[in-house]
């Protein structure tokens, strides 16, 4: 009976030691935590605040699984959406689902008769990124229908993902030591349109800094962390 036994529960506690170390690792993987950044347009204006806070925490087997709240407000501080996705952590690696990405207005609340289909791949984050190293593209798709009846379709690529360099970032809610990550971002919503981005990731809170540019290499929009709670 030990014999059969044995292998099992050392299986079992090895699970969830690696679980518990996904929330070592990583700060902003705690039940609780939130994580508030402000939008700026291409004139450097406020255009709004998202809010990404970790309702709750979840083991299953070796994998931490986060419920994130995502809420949106305008520049007067009026809710705009509030959406929910989960995020995964397994041996280190993060999966970020895709909804996390796309744009809010497209992703928001829906009436009860509409039915939203998704359906594609993670962003991933695995540990110990470098600088020169690549990241796997990710791929989402959306299908909106009502009744039977295919009221949209969008597609979302995020694809050349690309770690650059190793940063130091400042912003309201800190100073952060940060690896750089560029990417092009890719979606069909009323024709195609692709956005360079660049992101700046910090294992304590995650994203620090967002900034996307249009096609002529100018900034278009930018998104930087101002608070967290913990």
């Amino acid at each position: 009976m030990l014999k059969t036994t044995l292998p099992a529960l050392l299986l079992a506690l090895s699970a969830s030691l690696a679980a518990q170390d996904c929330a070592t690792m990583y700060g902003y993987f705690k039940e609780g935590v939130s994580l508030e950044y402000t939008n700026y347009n291409k004139k450097d204006k406020v255009e709004g605040v998202l809010t990404h806070r970790v309702s709750s925490l979840e083991e299953k087997s070796d994998t931490l699984i986060a419920t994130i709240n995502l809420t949106t407000t305008d520049a007067k501080a009026k809710q705009v959406t509030e959406m929910s996705y989960p995020m995964k952590c397994f041996q280190g690696v993060i999966y970020v689902d895709m909804r996390s990405m796309i744009p809010q207005q497209a992703g928001g609340q829906q009436s009860p008769q509409v039915e939203l289909e998704m359906t594609g791949t993670d962003l991933t984050y695995p540990p110990d990124m470098q600088p020169g190293q690549t990241l796997p593209d990710a791929e989402m798709e959306m299908t909106m229908r009502m009744g039977g009846i295919q009221l949209m379709n969008n597609r979302y690529q995020i694809k050349n993902r690309k770690v650059e360099a190793r940063e130091s970032v400042t912003t309201a809610a800190g100073t952060y030591t940060c690896l750089k990550i560029s990417y092009d971002f890719e979606y069909k919503l009323m024709g195609t349109r692709t956005m360079r981005s660049e992101f700046w990731y910090a294992p304590e809170v995650g994203m620090v800094k967002t900034v996307n540019y249009d096609r002529k290499g100018n900034v278009e929009s930018r998104s930087e962390l101002t608070k967290v709670e913990q």
